[in-house]
């Protein structure tokens, strides 16, 4: 008996250490299963939602009344973190702009009967961009025929609820309906592949978006569907004067357009050289690019930095195409600007140079300070004649080709005092034909100097400032440079006896004299004054790159 009660004591103790591990172990599981249901939970909650990136906007900029819950959910809800499957082609690139939009769509066609209308651009900047695009939204509606080939076997009202009908426009040179308005999904995603390329060069986007307007608008107005106008191009247009005949529809009838394309770029034109347009006959020396500016007039200072491997050419703005992008915020869609639009290195490459791609990254929310002014011509002009600087940066950003001290001589013999002389004199030469130009356009900003502190928009005042800063920096380098070397001319005597040359080098102080000095001292004053209250933008980017070489001169000998 005492041998059994000494084994019991020696179990006891075990059985109490199993039994504490057991409770550890079901703690444990408990609480993973507690945490992965709130995990779980959490990842459940729905994601507020954004105007003008989840819901659609009307024309006064609110967010659209909510109507009635659907009779039926087929697997899309706006508050879902993760698109549906019919959203995304998993065999191809993603454009999360184009999903974004098809979730706007495929949101209203389960509220009431919406239409597209898709206008197409045919050119072949764009055939890329349009081809990828085109594989997406093709995505879309096949999901979209399996759909209705599973309601057609449950019910005529369910397959009533299938309200998407779609139109498709494509333009170039002509306008042509691919597509009239249809409910056949089959029909439309076909017509998406018979969109040919136009190689005219030409691009009459608001004349194949005016006739898709004036066809889909009775559909609005006589039976109450929701329109979404959607125009896929990577260009500003060629017609853009029909924009004003085309917004009064927009809004009157409440029909958002959206615009799946490129930004502009900063100040410019064209990020794309004019061969990937030229034309089918070649026509070469024609301006057929036409991606920009962001404003509605230029308002930047064309001008070419002051040492090579310097450029702020190719800057994404922000904004897309003027008039692309004022039509979006009036109607109350959005402009949706691609980041990877399908350019190859051949199309962004010009004779002798380097691919040119749209660069930089600035916040939403600092840029939007820096919105351009999206108001109409007589607006826009009357804001142009109430203030001098304005008018000033606006008639500098109209002038081309201004020159600016490159690949000039520094280095100058200084032991055969004839050919330095002669050298001296050739030097000269070239930079008194740049100073003409230079001083046009200095003459033009000078003239709007007075009402410079009057300005109270930051973009003008970016703008204005960094055009009278560029400008004295470059005026200060070339008249310094040329009385460097009249000064040079006149005599100077090496300092070490076996210097033989003479090196005129950049540098902040001028022996230039006190004439230069002010213009380079003032020079540095706006373009520091950028860099300070416009920091985190184009501008400050831009005012920084022009200082980093200096606007003062000095001989060194060697």
């Amino acid at each position: 008996m005492e041998i059994v009660d000494r084994e019991m004591n020696r179990i006891d103790p075990e059985m109490k250490i199993l039994k504490a591990c057991s409770l550890v172990l079901t703690v444990l599981v408990f609480g993973c299963s507690q945490t992965e249901q709130a995990e779980q939970t959490k990842n459940d909650q729905p994601r507020e939602l954004v105007p003008g990136v989840d819901i659609p906007l009307n024309p006064q900029g609110d967010i659209r009344p909510k109507k009635k819950e659907p009779k039926r959910t087929l697997g899309l809800g706006l508050e879902a973190e993760a698109p549906p499957r019919r959203l995304v082609n998993t065999a191809g690139v993603i454009q999360p702009e184009v999903t974004k939009l098809l979730e706007r769509i495929d949101a209203s066609r389960q509220e009431g009967p919406t239409v597209v209308a898709w206008v197409i651009d045919r050119s072949n900047s764009a055939a890329n961009m349009v081809d990828g695009i085109r594989l997406q939204v093709q995505y879309y509606y096949d999901e979209l025929a399996v759909e209705h080939e599973i309601l057609e076997q449950e019910s005529q009202d369910k397959i009533d609820e299938h309200n998407l009908h779609t139109a498709i426009y494509t333009f170039g040179e002509t306008v042509e309906c691919t597509l009239p308005v249809t409910r056949e999904l089959k029909e439309a995603k076909a017509a998406f592949s018979a969109i040919p390329v136009d190689n005219t060069g030409i691009e009459n986007s608001f004349a194949a978006l005016k006739t898709a307007v004036d066809e889909v608008k009775q559909l609005r107005a006589e039976h109450g569907y929701e329109v979404f106008l959607v125009v896929v191009t990577d260009e500003a247009g060629d017609d853009q004067q029909l924009a004003a005949e085309i917004r009064p529809d927009l809004s009157k009838y409440a029909m958002p357009l959206y615009v799946i394309g490129v930004n502009a770029p900063f100040g410019k034109r064209a990020i794309l050289p004019e061969h990937v347009e030229a034309g089918a006959n070649g026509q070469g020396n024609k301006a057929l690019i036409n991606q920009g500016p962001e404003t509605r007039d230029l308002e930047q200072l064309l001008l070419a930095y002051p040492a090579a491997g310097l450029s702020m050419d190719t800057v994404d703005s922000g904004y897309g195409p003027f008039t692309w992008e004022l039509l979006c915020r009036s109607s109350g869609g959005v402009f949706l600007g691609l980041k990877a639009p399908g350019y190859t290195s051949s199309m962004l490459s010009r004779p002798g140079s380097r691919p040119v791609a749209l660069i930089g990254s600035y916040g939403g929310s600092t840029m939007s300070k820096y919105a351009p002014d999206y108001v109409s011509r007589a607006k826009y002009d009357e804001m142009i004649q109430a203030n001098r600087a304005v008018k000033a940066l606006l008639e500098v950003a109209q002038m081309k080709n201004i020159p600016t001290l490159i690949n000039y001589q520094v280095d100058f013999d200084g032991v055969d005092v004839t050919r330095l002389n002669q050298a001296l004199s050739q030097a000269q030469l070239g930079a008194a034909q740049i100073e003409p130009a230079l001083n046009a356009a200095y003459n033009m900003l000078v003239a709007g100097e007075s009402d410079r502190e009057q300005l109270t928009k930051l973009r003008w005042q970016a703008g204005y400032d960094l055009a009278m800063g560029r400008i004295l920096a470059a005026k200060s380098r070339v008249e310094g440079y040329n009385a460097m070397l009249a000064a040079l001319k006149r005599g100077k005597s090496f300092e070490n006896e076996g210097s033989t040359r003479w090196l005129l080098t950049p540098a902040e102080e001028t022996e230039a004299g006190s004439a230069v000095k002010k213009i380079g001292e003032r020079a540095v004053e706006y373009l520091e004054r950028v860099k300070t209250a416009h920091a985190d933008t184009p501008w400050a980017q831009m005012a920084e790159m022009e200082l980093q070489v200096p606007v003062g001169w000095k001989w060194m000998e060697q």
